[in-house]
């Protein structure tokens, strides 16, 4: 693992784990209707635009399906359980948009937060990288760049609404 790499994976870990205080997001227009957090060429997050309901809708279906909420709590409020890890607050994560798209696609490396996008680290570039998962990553492949969107838009809307 090289040292910027590092660097931003700590960097990204403490930002998940310290998770404080309020955020913003500023929306964007997009000439794209399809997706609330457009994917650009090379499979990264683009600028957030309003989500329609089927995109939330379908994003549910997806933080169901991979059980976020066994981490993150039921309302993204942080995990407590005995039987899980303790995934921090999303309702209070400082993350930008594109920043939470690449944890949850990619996984963090060093942690158990997995990677959930089809190809992460082969196919897909995650953090800058392509030639393969790095050591102490859990990569489960499960979803598309849509079905990631599409989580991005329920977990914003659902959980980190603007004040």
């Amino acid at each position: 693992m090289n040292s910027g790499f590092s660097r931003l994976a700590v960097g990204v870990g403490l930002s998940f784990v310290i998770a404080a205080g309020s955020y913003s997001v500023s929306a964007q227009e997009s000439s794209s209707s399809s997706s609330s957090v457009a994917s650009s060429s090379e499979g990264q997050a683009a600028p957030m635009v309003e989500p329609t309901p089927e995109q939330v809708l379908a994003g549910k279906r997806v933080w169901i399906d991979a059980a976020c909420f066994n981490c993150h709590g039921t309302n993204g409020q942080g995990g407590s359980s005995k039987d899980f890890p303790h995934g921090p607050s999303l309702r209070k994560s400082q993350l930008d948009t594109e920043t939470m798209h690449e944890v949850i696609a990619c996984g963090l490396p060093g942690t158990l937060m997995p990677g959930w996008a089809k190809g992460a680290y082969t196919e897909r570039e995650c953090f800058g990288m392509t030639d393969g998962v790095p050591k102490g990553t859990r990569v489960i492949s499960a979803y598309d760049e849509q079905q990631l969107n599409d989580l991005i838009a329920y977990i914003e809307t659902t959980f980190r609404k603007k004040s």
